[in-house]
């Protein structure tokens, strides 16, 4: 049968009675409002209206963009969104508008950077327009809420109202998903931008909700809408109203700020900021969700961002609820902290360079070992390569030959052969140092001795030498035994043995002189 093409509209109306408090469309964000940095870049006519009552975010009062009359093709406008996003929706209002309104409208909407050149035709350079919104008929003095079956899938950066032929329309409301513009390190978690939205609030009598995470800076020429969040008088102390935001994407939250722009006697007296963690849309159907206060109440000052430490910044944390006490206004409220997910991209990223550097660690490592194992079996194989020869040995001369032959002891046997002078100066220097050690003495004068002949007695008339005689000579015993006895018969108490080595030395002086 083949395929068939559906006959049915792409889109429904979101608010028939054009009276609904909240309808389909209530949980998108307004893409093309100037609050959040939507700008008109070029319109084909303006005759009677500026194109930039088109993104105003308040509501209309006799200021609409309309185009003269008796147009033979049709009137355009290219609005560059606040940011890009998916979208889902759209608010075409003719409200102030009788007799003066387009007839028939269309949507179109491309995606392209942010400083493209848009020609006289209505094309932006370097971009094709997909059809969002087909022509359609419009009513005068009426909202168009009309939201489409399926949102799309692709992002938006640019849009173009075309009116056929011509006329005019008041305010024209692109609803939808923000992209998130995710820059690095710390960042507004709770700004639009950044794809944060208000959830839900106690009370928006005087202010509307959305204004806390509108990026640009409150001003005292803005509508209520615009302004701040702001609730209605209570008259009670412990009375207290609250406005939860869902953050645009699970962080670990820093600091926060609460901004009283604006609001000059009608700011609350304090507030408090609570967070928690569900991966529901909002906390309040999630049973086991459980709201920890990461800012105590803090007194709050008229026309002042107060910038206040949050606690528990090591714990991720996807909502936070604003709750002043009592009531008041609060113009704008900023989390900043890190994603959670670039953290752990952080994380991932280090472990991967952890894990290669320890990879090179080992190839390195590996190739080491096998040069080393390489080099020790090179050296190894050396000697069988090359055998040994006796050329060396026959090579060298005489002298060398002899080296070897000569006894280790000799320059010790030249000293133990020294001349008798040599013998009498050591013996003169010997005398002169008075600190001499007397046991070093007979080891030197033993050595001496043995290198001597000894043919007589007479030779030894020290004690010493009568010792070492009496030790090395092969007298009979009986004589040996006399040697000593003849010290013995001397009296101990006056002679002993360094006193006679005394006398023996002067005896010794005698004899030789």
């Amino acid at each position: 049968m083949g395929n068939v093409q559906s006959s049915l509209p792409a889109y429904y109306n979101a608010d028939p009675t054009n009276e609904a408090y909240t309808h389909s469309l209530s949980k998108y964000v307004d893409l093309a409002s100037a609050a959040i940095g939507a700008k008109v870049i070029k319109a084909s006519d303006e005759r009677f209206g500026a194109a930039t009552n088109l993104i105003k975010p308040s509501e209309p009062t006799d200021d609409a963009w309309v185009t003269r009359r008796h147009n033979p093709e049709a009137d355009w406008v290219v609005v560059r969104l606040g940011s890009s996003g998916t979208i889902a929706g759209f608010d075409i209002d003719t409200r102030g508008l009788d007799g003066t309104h387009a007839s028939q409208v269309s949507i179109q909407g491309c995606l392209a950077s942010e400083d493209s050149v848009v020609d006289s035709h209505g094309n932006v350079e370097g971009a094709e327009w997909t059809e969002l919104l087909p022509r359609i008929e419009v009513s005068a003095n009426s909202r168009h809420l009309l939201a489409l079956w399926t949102p799309t899938s692709d992002a938006f950066n640019f849009v173009r109202l075309v009116l056929h032929p011509d006329g005019g329309v008041a305010r024209l409301r692109i609803y939808g998903t923000v992209a998130p513009i995710r820059s690095q390190g710390e960042c507004d978690l709770a700004c639009v931008t950044s794809g944060a939205r208000v959830v839900s609030a106690s009370d928006e009598a005087l202010g509307a909700k959305e204004a806390l995470i509108l990026p640009t800076q409150a001003s005292a020429t803005d509508s209520s809408n615009v302004r701040g969040w702001k609730t209605r008088r209570s008259r009670t102390d412990e009375h207290h109203d609250w406005a939860i935001i869902k953050l645009g994407e699970p962080g670990f939250l820093t600091r926060v700020e609460i901004d009283t722009a604006t609001f000059d006697g009608d700011q609350p007296v304090r507030a408090s900021i609570h967070a928690c963690y569900t991966e529901l849309e909002s906390p309040e159907r999630d049973a086991e969700c459980f709201w920890y206060e990461i800012a105590s109440r803090t007194e709050l000052n008229a026309n002042m961002c107060h910038k206040i430490d949050v606690q528990l910044n090591d714990v991720p944390f996807s909502h936070i609820k604003v709750v002043i006490h009592p009531d008041g206004g609060v113009s704008r409220v900023r989390a900043f902290g890190q994603r959670v997910a670039e953290i752990e991209k952080e994380a991932a990223r280090e472990c991967a360079e952890a894990a290669a550097e320890a990879v090179v660690a080992a190839e390195i490592a590996t190739d080491s070992n096998d040069s080393q194992d390489v080099a020790d079996a090179s050296s190894s194989d050396a000697p069988s390569d090359k055998p040994a020869t006796p050329k060396a040995p026959a090579r060298s001369p005489p002298s060398a030959r002899a080296k070897p032959q000569t006894p280790q002891k000799k320059p010790t046997l030249a000293r133990v052969e020294s001349s008798a002078d040599e013998t009498s100066e050591s013996t003169t220097l010997h005398k002169k140092s008075k600190k001499a050690d007397k046991p070093e003495i007979r080891k030197k004068k033993a050595k001496k001795l043995e290198s001597i002949d000894v043919k007589s007695d007479t030779q030894f008339s020290s004690r010493a030498g009568e010792l070492i005689m009496s030790l090395t000579s092969p007298l009979p015993a009986k004589k040996r035994s006399r040697t000593r006895s003849r010290a013995d018969d001397d009296n101990e108490s006056v002679h002993t043995v360094d006193s006679l080595g005394k006398r023996s030395r002067r005896k010794a002086k005698n004899t030789t002189a």
